[in-house]
């Protein structure tokens, strides 16, 4: 799938992180998210190669994102997103992988708007929450909760995914493509790495919701996504809360994508005979039980 993606991104135009810091930031933006399998996004990186450059950083078009997600010790943040509360908060720790750069972020939404306020640390520091970040998450929340006391909160999940970063050539939008995403619950260490295997998230950027890509995805019949918070997404595949009605129809589509790799596991199980006539062999893929 790497492969094949970089093959199509050699035909895109090239933007450097420098352009791209200067010209589409975005700390305040509207935000869409488009689920969709990697057959699908294979088709549409056509249509994107027109209007869009990509981020190219010493060669290189796919970064590795590792991300530690904070929280309180009852999912406060999660289920303010479960609750549709308008006012929404996310902080985690960022670690780029190929760059070695790491960096404290606090992401607080209010309907259609996101706000993002972040601040670089030392990639050694990415696990933990240290006395400087613990500094800037209550001051961040304190300014957004009228001089509200800060609750406490501590890592509860970690996500490692490969991204594609895009930028339209009129510097109105940005799309990231995060695949070959992966999560772990980090307290339960006795929990399993989960591997979302074929889903890609598209999530774009822009100044307005008539964008670009809003445009290629109704094109392609893809249906922007509902309730498609990655953290709490996580949390729910992390088996850390009950309730979940908020992103039932996500988890649905989730669901789909990742039964299309079973499918297609259960085809390469049937063979060929001497005689070419067609036989199946047992295929646990065909009846294993897929958990959200």
């Amino acid at each position: 799938m790497l492969s094949t993606y970089n093959t199509k991104l050699k035909k895109f135009w090239v933007i450097s992180l420098s352009e791209l810091n200067s010209t589409a930031s975005y700390l305040k933006r509207i935000d869409n998210k488009f689920l969709l399998n990697s057959k699908q996004f294979s088709e549409i990186i056509k249509d994107l190669k027109k209007d869009f450059k990509v981020l190219e950083i010493d060669g290189k078009k796919t970064f590795s994102y590792d991300n530690i997600y904070m929280d309180t010790n009852d999912y406060h943040f999660y289920n303010q997103h479960q609750n549709k509360e308008k006012s929404r908060t996310k902080v985690r720790t960022r670690y780029y992988v190929d760059s070695n750069l790491a960096f404290f972020e606090y992401k607080q939404k209010n309907n259609w708007i996101t706000s993002n306020y972040r601040y670089e640390f030392s990639s050694e520091e990415h696990w933990f929450m240290t006395r400087g970040k613990q500094r800037f998450y209550e001051w961040v929340w304190q300014s957004m909760y009228a001089g509200e006391k800060a609750p406490k909160i501590t890592p509860a999940i970690k996500t490692k995914y490969k991204r594609i970063t895009l930028v339209s050539k009129d510097s109105t939008e940005r799309l990231t493509i995060d695949f070959d995403v992966r999560t772990l619950n980090l307290r339960d260490n006795n929990s399993n790495e989960v591997n979302l295997k074929n889903l890609v998230i598209i999530e774009s950027k822009s100044l307005s919701k008539k964008c670009i890509s809003s445009k290629i995805m109704k094109k392609h019949n893809i249906k922007q996504a509902k309730s498609c918070s990655k953290y709490s997404l996580w949390v729910v595949y992390s088996g850390l809360t009950e309730k979940y009605d908020t992103f039932q129809e996500t988890m649905e589509k989730i669901k789909e994508i990742r039964l299309d790799v079973i499918k297609d596991r259960a085809r390469d199980a049937i063979w060929l005979t001497k005689d070419k006539t067609p036989q199946t062999i047992n295929n646990p893929f065909t009846t294993k039980k897929l958990a959200y």
